[in-house]
């Protein structure tokens, strides 16, 4: 649950959306733009990211793993990787029964700016003052929006909680965030943590699945195989989700490995 409240109020009634999904992955992050490693490291440092944002070639097997997945069970599925994994796509996104993202998430606790007023168009003051603007995603084009300043079809290519609050999500039943952190927040007047995590229930979703720290890219393209090939074949989420940590859980003997990810909702 994201708060104790939660647990006093009665289920709703929840309708799912026929079998289509959305599901995005292996995000083309520098969009063709030729990157500095040295100015890479020392700008999305401030963001969490030390080393230059990288790629997530275990995201690819990841998306295609699933998109074979839902075509073998009959889902109409539109599969967005590299420079089709937009924001601007993204934001159209119409009530899916499952939205999976399979990218780089972040969560900016304490920041420290160094050189700049603003990022990604938005006042440093403004993200100390809303929580909802330091965690989010990393899609298309993020990286060349953040170093260059250059921005793909109006969006920046970094989808905040903030905006995610806007989606339409009324009849989807799981949203998947397959990232770094992306459970995270802060906490604020008891009501749980304000994060992508909580900005996805308010648009709509019945149930979220989330990391709470940074994840292996392997490790976590093997959880999400196995809660696919569970879940799609009919067992009901909440068990191929326990199912599949305790069979990663015999392999690796490290929390860090099967234990990042929870699954938020009734």
């Amino acid at each position: 649950m994201s708060n104790t409240r939660e647990l006093t109020e009665a289920n709703k009634s929840f309708t799912a959306s026929a079998n289509t999904a959305e599901v995005y992955g292996f995000p083309d992050f520098n969009l063709g733009a030729n990157i500095n490693s040295g100015t890479a490291t020392h700008r999305t440092s401030e963001y969490g990211f030390g080393n230059g944002i990288a790629d997530l070639p275990g995201t690819k097997v990841e998306v295609e793993e699933i998109a074979e997945m839902l075509a073998k069970n009959n889902w109409q599925s539109n599969i967005r990787m590299r420079e089709d994994a937009t924001e601007e796509k993204f934001k159209n996104i119409d009530s899916p029964r499952l939205l999976h993202i399979a990218t780089h998430g972040f969560f900016m606790n304490d920041i420290q700016f160094t050189d700049r007023d603003q990022s990604f168009g938005i006042n440093h003051n403004d993200f100390n003052a809303n929580p909802l603007l330091r965690s989010g995603v990393l899609l298309t084009g993020s990286a060349k929006a953040i170093l260059l300043g250059e921005k793909s079809d109006g969006e920046d290519g970094i989808m905040t909680a903030y905006e995610a609050m806007n989606l339409n999500l009324d009849n989807t039943e799981l949203v998947v965030l397959s990232a770094c952190e992306t459970g995270l927040g802060e906490v604020k007047n008891g009501e749980g943590v304000y994060g992508l995590q909580r900005s996805f229930i308010v648009a709509g979703a019945q149930n979220v699945i989330m990391s709470l720290w940074k994840v292996n890219d392997v490790t976590t393209q093997e959880l999400m195989s196995g809660f696919y090939a569970r879940w799609l074949s009919g067992t009901n989420k909440f068990d191929a989700f326990k199912e599949t940590q305790l069979e990663l859980k015999k392999k690796y003997n490290d929390p860090y490995h099967w234990g990042s990810f929870v699954l938020l909702g009734k």
